[in-house]
């Protein structure tokens, strides 16, 4: 019964028994009962006292434990300053005007903090832990289910169309594996770094009660000090979100203008061959799937996703929290929070504004609402912001003293990251930088207000090209910009009142006809493959739009 009630201790001398139910008084080991009868016939050791280790008290194994710094000193006293347990001389050499207490009692009083960490542990942490794992696994199947859906419709597509284009299997599946596999890694590490995370909590715990069972109290502080920073990891509210694509690929007409936007990507050469096309662009018939009207006078600029069900449509003054599903005004978050134009919402939901009253500031909305300053920048003003797949934050910028502008990134820590204005000739980059984002290949593209341009920079910020007015579309007039799965950018074009779809390397693949739906679009957002909401400021309403 005696050993039931315990916790098994390894044997101090053979290394293996975990059943060591005897004492030493004069070795101080703890022992199995084979080794004990070894040791009680030993000439060397006969005359010890060797007693049973459940009638050993704390302060027997206090009485004799020798100082980690001074090895030739007993430990006698506990730190409570520095929550560690020390000698004598320890006291006046690192530890004066310390507080202190004794021995005896800091075993009386950790086990209990051990204790009310297990709870933690097993009410809080577990149950969190098996709930958020279930979560990641679930939706890694889902992608995993998704894949060979996907692989059997592009099969499918191939075959229909195997006689006019011969590698379309081929390409179609390099797409899906590559969207795949960075749609599960991203979990895959999740999961990984919440199991190795539980496991080694879980043999921190059992350390901690081997610790307590055999008294060896000068592990204890280590060990509570990992149990509750691993506590603290596994127990903090982190964003599991993680976004997937619900289809990689859906059936339709395929044309050799929609294989040109699907598979740009895989093309081989420079910049200045791609932006060379054998066809010109034509614009493209879409179709409205949802429109959704703003009631008001006050002017609109922008629309960005919020999350699965809202949109955050904004203008300089106003910005508005709408349901994708009814249209209706969910909050105005500008006006209450004291926010302006521009604005973005992080993977995790926060919003992140420019400030009302303060140009050259960078406003975060917190989960319960608090409002906190994260960037103070020392320019005139904050003209365009992005957040990119890694969370770092683009900051266009506008210095009205020498009438240039700049593009900025920080991480998400708010540390300055990369400074962009100028060409490797020295030549001003940006007059009047607005709108700004990230392509998939790490590419920034910056729309130019006041040159009616947009200038392209590689992800180390040198520059590649400018796009400007067409052969086609001569009165380009960008707006604002965004990327979709493809790589492809999108820019609204208020000059001829239609989108431009470009792929990464400059080359107008189409336009999308949106005059001849009485659509002048200014901002864009991309909802999933295919879908874009397109708002136009003029009629105050937003358009969910099929552009394939």
């Amino acid at each position: 019964m005696e050993q039931q009630q315990q916790c098994a201790v390894k044997c101090d001398l053979c290394g293996t028994n975990e059943n060591a139910t005897k004492f030493c008084m004069h070795c101080r080991e703890t022992m199995c009962g084979h080794c004990s009868e070894i040791h009680s016939k030993s000439i060397a050791s006969q005359a010890h006292e060797i007693i049973r280790r459940s009638l050993v008290s704390s302060y027997d194994i206090l009485d004799d434990m020798k100082c980690s710094v001074h090895q030739s000193k007993l430990c006698e006293m506990y730190c409570v300053t520095c929550d560690k347990i020390v000698c004598t001389k320890c006291v006046t050499d690192n530890h004066r005007g310390h507080e202190f207490d004794q021995l005896d009692k800091l075993f009386k009083t950790k086990p209990k903090e051990f204790e009310t960490l297990l709870k933690d542990f097993n009410q809080i942490v577990t149950p969190k832990y098996l709930r958020e794992c279930e979560i990641l696994e679930k939706r890694l199947l889902e992608i995993e289910n998704n894949q060979a859906a996907t692989e059997t419709e592009i099969h499918d597509q191939a075959e229909a169309f195997k006689a006019c284009v011969g590698t379309l299997e081929e390409k179609l599946k390099r797409m899906s594996q590559v969207v795949i596999k960075s749609e599960k890694q991203p979990i895959k590490n999740a999961l990984a770094s919440k199991r190795e995370n539980y496991t080694q909590l879980q043999k921190t715990i059992k350390e901690m009660q081997v610790v307590l069972e055999k008294h060896h109290i000068a592990n204890i502080p280590l060990l509570l000090n990992n149990i509750r920073q691993r506590l603290s990891a596994l127990s903090s509210e982190e964003d599991i979100a993680i976004h997937t694509e619900t289809a990689v690929f859906e059936k339709y007409e395929i044309s050799l203008e929609r294989l040109e936007t699907f598979f740009g990507q895989f093309s081989v050469g420079t910049p200045g061959d791609l932006r060379k096309r054998t066809l010109p662009p034509v614009k493209t018939p879409i179709s409205v799937k949802k429109v959704i009207e703003i009631r008001g006078t006050s002017p609109l600029s922008s629309v960005t996703i919020a999350n699965e069900k809202e949109l955050l449509i904004s203008g300089d003054k106003y910005g508005f929290q709408i349901s994708k599903e009814s249209g209706n005004v969910q909050m105005e978050v500008f006006q209450k929070f004291g926010l302006r134009e521009p604005a973005v919402v992080l993977s995790n939901g926060l919003l992140v504004a420019r400030d009302g009253k303060c140009p050259n500031k960078i406003v975060k909305i917190l989960s319960n609402q608090v409002r906190t300053v994260f960037l103070d920048l020392t320019v005139d003003i904050i003209t365009g912001l992005h957040i990119t797949r890694k969370s770092e934050i683009l900051v266009s910028v506008v210095q009205s003293e020498d009438c240039s502008g700049e593009v900025l990134k920080y991480d998400k820590l708010g540390e300055a990251a990369l400074r962009i204005y100028q060409k490797e000739s020295g030549e001003a980059l940006f007059a009047y930088p607005t709108s700004v984002t990230e392509n998939l290949n790490g590419d920034i593209w910056v729309v130019d207000k006041e040159t009616d341009s947009i200038e392209i920079l590689d992800r180390f910020g040198l520059y590649r090209f400018t796009y400007k007015n067409s052969d086609i579309l001569k009165n380009f007039k960008p707006h604002s910009l965004t990327s979709d799965s493809n790589g492809n950018i999108l820019i609204s074009d208020r000059g001829n009142q239609t989108i431009h779809v470009i792929d990464r390397d400059g080359r107008a693949l189409r336009y999308l006809d949106t005059a001849s739906l009485g659509i002048s679009p200014t901002g864009l957002a991309v909802e999933a493959p295919g879908l874009l909401w397109a708002l136009d400021s003029d009629k105050r309403c937003c358009s969910l739009l099929n552009y394939f």
